[in-house]
């Protein structure tokens, strides 16, 4: 934990043409800007890549976060998708935690959910909070 009571967010393995650095950036803003939802967030997250590059797999843990990486053992959250289609994921607006139908970034991100383009598996709450993280 830093001195604001938020999570250490650490750099795990790495791998060659892989976007754990990047993912790490992202996930590390979205808890300066969101601690509480951090804090309360315990899971394993994979991020698959269609597009060549390997997954990334985030732990959230009790004081930090590891990003790194390589698939995940027994994910509670796995979002599938070419490398575009996780970014506009991460950049739609969000309600509640989920792409917003009130904009068309995310009506554009909810189409490509529904038409499998991306895949997200896992609990719908999790999910909830983990967008509310990477949401940039």
């Amino acid at each position: 934990m830093d001195r604001y009571g938020r999570p250490e967010v650490r750099l795990g393995a790495l791998e060659q043409g892989g976007l754990a650095p990047a993912v790490m950036a992202i996930v590390d803003r979205g808890i300066r800007r969101r601690p509480d939802l951090a804090q309360s967030l315990r899971a394993e997250v994979e991020l698959r890549f269609q597009d060549g590059h390997p997954p990334v797999r985030i732990t959230f843990e009790d004081d930090a976060i590891v990003v790194e990486d390589g698939p995940a053992q027994d994910p509670d959250v796995r979002i599938e998708g070419a490398l575009g289609d996780h970014i506009a994921l991460m950049v739609a607006p969000v309600v509640g935690g989920l792409p917003s139908v009130f904009d068309a970034r995310g009506r554009a991100a909810l189409g490509m959910v529904v038409s499998r383009r991306i895949r997200i598996q896992g609990s719908l709450g999790l999910i909830r909070r983990f967008l509310g993280v990477i949401h940039v």
